[in-house]
């Protein structure tokens, strides 16, 4: 009976260290990775718009999948207030419309400031994203102000 209290308590206390080694592998490769946006980003899509849009400075963007093409894709949650939207069926599911973000160009951040209800802090996050060379800067502010 000693021997069988034995290997009952080191078969539970093994089961016990199995268990737990397997919640801490499975919540390590279900953590959620996000990014919260630093600056906006311009969206577009293959539907044309005239109008622009943007995703606001701490929007938060929750990694989906990298892709060897170069871009990764990111979700983004959206609640909608009392509006009920028309769902309908997606054929397949692997069929996916991506909008398109990116770092306003020299070229969008004058649309921007022209069209777009641009706030100084926008403009500030942009201008620090450190993607328009100070000339660039320079020559799209000499063109607003004229």
């Amino acid at each position: 009976m000693n021997k069988i209290g034995k290997i009952v308590g080191f078969a539970a206390v093994f089961i016990i260290l199995l268990f737990s080694a397997n919640n801490l592998i499975f919540r390590r490769d279900s953590m959620t990775k996000v990014h919260r946006l630093e600056y906006p980003l311009m969206l577009s899509s293959n539907i044309g718009s005239k109008n622009l849009h943007m995703l606001p400075r701490g929007t938060v963007l929750y990694f989906d999948k990298s892709y060897p093409e170069g871009f990764t894709r990111y979700k983004v949650y959206i609640n909608v207030d009392r509006t009920p939207l028309k769902l309908e069926d997606l054929a397949d599911p692997t069929e996916i419309d991506p909008i398109d973000a990116a770092v306003p160009s020299k070229d969008d951040l004058l649309k921007l400031l022209n069209d777009y209800p641009l706030t100084k802090g926008d403009l500030e996050s942009i201008l620090s994203s450190k993607r328009l060379s100070k000339d660039e800067v320079k020559e799209v502010l000499g063109n607003y102000i004229r």
